[in-house]
Parts: structure tokens; C-alpha cells; sequence
């Protein structure tokens, strides 16, 4: 029967690959290589490194542009604030992934392939519900990657909507002005900058093509390194929630008839495996997310300040700024909420952990079958969390503190440009 669940878990990681395929040339494309294992020395970090120099003289030219309308009202540098912000998340994080991509790789693929159910040893004993059991890992399995799936895609399809009206928008603009009704206007870009030593040179070859890509490809930076390293977190996180379920639901079956008293016990030892390897796995993703999830946090909660500003403000300016303005909030809410998100379904896994534990009839049992079962109870009583470097975790209550906390800012940020 341990063969069955072996070629169940291939079967899922064929699936699982396909329905990743997108993922996996997202995250190529920002130089990091998550479905092939990759040395330090990849050629692949060439182009990840080249795309951190390009998207850092980009970020210098946008402070440019905040810096020479210091003494314009705040709205004039809003928007360039509100994505250098953002081109700042994206830089570090792939600066990050520079260094560890081959770790993201081992924990992606550990969840793709379900190896920390391999040998899970329960379905070598005697006993008589090893379909049943089948079944509902199955089941538990199919609607975790179900979930995956439609975030990824809605969080993919959001960072590209934001990234490609930026991206599209200035040429159209551009054109407008230029041929159809010809004005004074501002030469726009993909993200708000300026090139100063450019500046007076317009849309003449090859200065425009230029300032076009260095801006262009740190738009594309912003949402594809998004999708790429906030992907890996919902993966992971979302897997490692449904290996907790699985431990639940097994440990529903424990003292069930099906299972001979002589083997419960070893039933039970199978399942005390299974929370161990599950709890490394924790520990791992905690560790790799723990610290650039505090950058995430309060850049974010900037940049929805900013964006609840602007959008108050944009849509009596400017439309297409108004516009932008909800791309970015649809954007970095996603990416925050994803955070938080997740990390609530851990949080409520593990509340459950010590009365799966309990609710046992362990009573009836031997001697050992209750010392592992008081031990567990001891050991799972503590609830995870995925932690944001020690300040908060990820959770419901942050994810609306964080939200209540950039309306605060909002409204000072409202007030002090009235006072303006």
C-alpha cells in the first residue's frame, strides 16, 4: 500500500509542475531558478545581478524626480514615492534570492513532490482503512493545491495588470501629446523618473529607448520578483498548513476498529513522525521569510498611504493617476494579505494540534500509547507562527493593524498637505 501512496505523490507532482509552469518562467525571468537545482555559480545570477544594477539606476533617477519637485505640493512626487517604494521591496528581495535561491528551491520542491510524506510508514502496518486513509490525504491534498493555484493566479494576474498599465500607458500618453495634441506635457516614463542629463532631449533616438528600459525593466522587477518570491511563500506555506490537516485527520482514526490494538501504537509513532518532519518544515520557512517579511511590512504599509492619498486626491487631478493608484493598492494589498493570509492558516492548524492530540479515546489504551500521547499533547501545545523578525507575526490581527496603522498615517499625511 506504500507503493499507492508513492505513485499518488508522483501523480500530484507531474500535476503540480504543469500548473507551475507559468510560475517557474516568471521567476526566470528575474534571474532566479526555482525549478532546476542551481549552484552558486549559476549563469542564471548574471542576469538576476544585471537586473539589480539596472532597476538601482532606475531608483536613482525617480528620487531625482522627487527631489527636483521639492517644492511642489506633495501629489507632484506622490506617485514616483509610491513606486520607488516598491522598486525598493523588489530590489531586496532579489538581492535576496541571489544568495539562497537553491534553499527556496529545496523547500518548493519538497512540497511539490509531498516528500515529507514518503515513507510515512502507516500505510506498512496491519490494519484495514489504508484506502480510506488514501482517500482523504488525496483529498486534503487536491484542495490545498486547488487554493495554490487561484492565489497564484490572482496574485500574478493583479502584478501584471499594475506593471503593464505603467508599462503601456506612457507610450499612449506620449503619443497623444506628441502627434494628436500637441502640448506642453511631461515626457512620461514606465515608472515616474528623470534622467536630468536627458531631460531636454524628448523622444529622440537613442535617449528615450534608453530612460524607456531602464524604467521599463525596473517595472517589470516590481511585479514579477513579486510573483516569483511571494509565490514560493504561498506554496510552502499553503503545503505546510496541509500536512498539519493530514496529521489531524489521521489522528482522527487512531483508536478507530480498523486499526488493531497491536498496531496503534505504532500508528501513533508514524503520525509523531510525521509532526516532527512537519514542524522542521516550519522551522525552515519561518527562518527564510522571517527578516525580508519585516521590509515587506513597513514598505508596504507606506506604500498603501501613499496610495489611499493619492486615490483621494487623484480622482479630481488626474484620472490615469487615480488609475495607477488602485493598481498598486490591488498589488500591495495582495502582497501583504498574502502574508498574512497564510500565515493565519498556520496559526489555526496548530491551535488544533493539541486537541487532535486528545480527543482520542487514549484512556482505553496501554501505558505507552498514553505517554506519547501526553508528551504530544505537551509538545504541540504551543501554537506556530510565522514571525515578522521578532516584532509581529503573520496574521489576521497584524494584517488589520497594518491597514488601521497606514489610515493613520493617511489622514496626517491629508491634514499636513491641507495645511499646505
Amino acid at each position: 500500500m506504500s507503493q499507492m501512496l508513492k505513485a499518488l505523490l508522483l501523480e500530484k507532482q507531474l500535476e503540480n509542475n504543469k500548473m507551475l509552469n507559468i510560475f517557474y518562467r516568471i521567476s526566470f525571468m528575474t534571474g532566479v531558478n526555482v525549478k532546476y537545482q542551481a549552484t552558486f555559480k549559476d549563469p542564471v545570477k548574471l542576469w538576476n545581478g544585471f537586473l539589480i544594477i539596472v532597476s538601482l539606476i532606475g531608483l536613482s533617477a525617480q528620487y531625482c524626480l522627487v527631489w527636483n519637485n521639492r517644492s511642489e505640493p506633495f501629489a507632484e512626487s506622490a506617485d514616483a514615492i509610491c513606486t520607488a517604494n516598491q522598486a525598493w521591496i523588489s530590489i531586496l528581495k532579489l538581492i535576496y534570492l541571489l544568495f539562497v535561491q537553491h534553499e527556496f528551491y529545496d523547500l518548493l520542491h519538497t512540497a511539490i513532490n509531498g516528500s515529507l510524506l514518503h515513507d510515512l510508514g502507516i500505510f506498512d502496518l496491519a490494519i484495514n482503512s489504508k484506502q480510506y486513509l488514501l482517500k482523504e490525504i488525496k483529498t486534503i491534498l487536491n484542495d490545498s493545491w486547488l487554493h495554490i493555484k487561484h492565489q497564484l493566479n490572482f496574485f500574478t494576474f493583479s502584478c501584471m495588470m499594475a506593471c503593464g498599465f505603467y508599462m503601456f500607458s506612457c507610450i499612449f500618453a506620449n503619443y497623444y501629446f506628441t502627434h494628436i495634441q500637441p502640448q506642453n506635457f511631461t515626457l512620461q516614463l514606465p515608472m515616474p523618473a528623470l534622467f536630468p542629463m536627458w531631460h531636454d532631449y524628448g523622444m529622440t533616438w537613442p535617449y528615450y529607448p534608453i530612460q524607456y528600459f531602464i524604467t521599463g525593466v525596473e517595472n517589470s522587477i516590481c511585479g514579477m520578483c513579486a510573483v516569483c518570491f511571494d509565490g514560493i511563500f504561498i506554496v510552502i506555506v499553503v503545503h505546510c498548513s496541509a500536512l498539519l490537516e493530514i496529521l489531524h485527520k489521521l489522528l482522527e482514526h487512531v483508536c478507530d476498529e480498523e486499526i488493531p490494538q497491536s498496531e496503534r501504537v505504532k500508528y501513533l509513532l508514524c503520525c509523531a513522525r510525521l509532526h516532527e518532519r512537519t514542524f522542521r518544515y516550519y522551522e525552515k520557512i519561518n527562518g527564510m521569510y522571517r527578516t525580508p517579511s519585516l521590509a515587506q511590512c513597513v514598505l508596504s504599509m507606506l506604500v498603501l498611504c501613499v496610495v489611499m492619498f493619492m486615490a483621494n486626491v487623484g480622482l479630481e487631478e488626474d484620472i490615469t493617476l487615480f488609475v495607477k493608484m488602485l493598481c498598486f493598492l490591488c498589488a500591495v494589498g495582495l502582497q501583504i494579505g498574502i502574508y498574512c493570509y497564510n500565515g493565519q492558516k498556520i496559526i489555526t492548524q496548530s491551535e488544533i494540534s493539541p486537541v487532535a492530540w486528545y480527543s482520542s479515546t487514549w484512556y482505553n489504551e496501554s501505558e505507552q500509547f498514553k505517554y506519547i500521547v501526553n508528551m504530544m499533547v505537551l509538545r504541540t501545545n504551543r501554537t506556530l507562527y510565522m514571525q515578522v523578525s521578532g516584532f509581529t507575526t503573520m496574521s489576521l490581527m497584524t494584517l488589520a493593524s497594518i491597514v488601521q496603522t497606514s489610515g493613520s498615517y493617511f489622514l496626517l499625511l491629508k491634514n499636513l498637505s491641507g495645511m499646505d
